[in-house]
């Protein structure tokens, strides 16, 4: 026997079929789902108790220590102090002197080579004598900007930069 519904659409009583007799609504679908079997408890909830509780806490601040320890140990910069250590070696052993390294610092950019231009020098001698073989003259007009427009009139006396003729290389 099937089940009696009633019509969502014109509110038409105890209908058997599939069919609403007033309004033509397919009740097939409604029909289906009402025959469907009832669940009692469709969800099942889970009881924590208070232990469960609290392992699952303590679990979780070892987690967080350990996550900043680690934090704190592998990625903060490394210190380095200067090693001090004895100028007699037996005194040092005999002490038991600790290590200390220094800090690192960073290095000053070397300072500029200069020249004094001789009787007979050439922008193209000078640059071979301190940058190497084939070395052309424009390598010392680069680093010497005064020279513009008299690179063949070099006085003796002009104190010309050197470049650093390892980094053009």
């Amino acid at each position: 026997m099937k089940m009696k519904l009633n019509c969502p659409v014109c509110d038409y009583q105890e209908i058997e079929g599939d069919t609403c007799p007033n309004c033509d609504t397919d009740l097939s679908v409604i029909r289906m789902l009402k025959e469907l079997p009832q669940v009692e408890n469709p969800l099942r909830q889970v009881k924590i108790t208070k232990w469960q509780l609290g392992v699952a806490l303590l679990l979780l601040i070892i987690g967080i220590g350990l996550g900043a320890m680690g934090s704190f140990l592998f990625l903060q910069p490394q210190l380095h102090t200067l090693t001090v250590s004895s100028p007699n070696p037996v005194i040092s052993d005999r002490l038991k002197l600790p290590v200390i390294h220094a800090p690192v610092t960073a290095k000053e950019p070397p300072k500029p080579i200069t020249y004094t231009v001789k009787s007979g020098d050439s922008l193209g001698a000078i640059a071979e004598k301190f940058c190497g073989k084939g070395t052309s003259w424009q390598v010392m007009l680069k680093a010497n900007s005064q020279l513009k427009g008299r690179e063949d009139d070099i006085d003796v006396g002009d104190v010309l930069k050197i470049p650093n003729c390892k980094e053009g290389a």
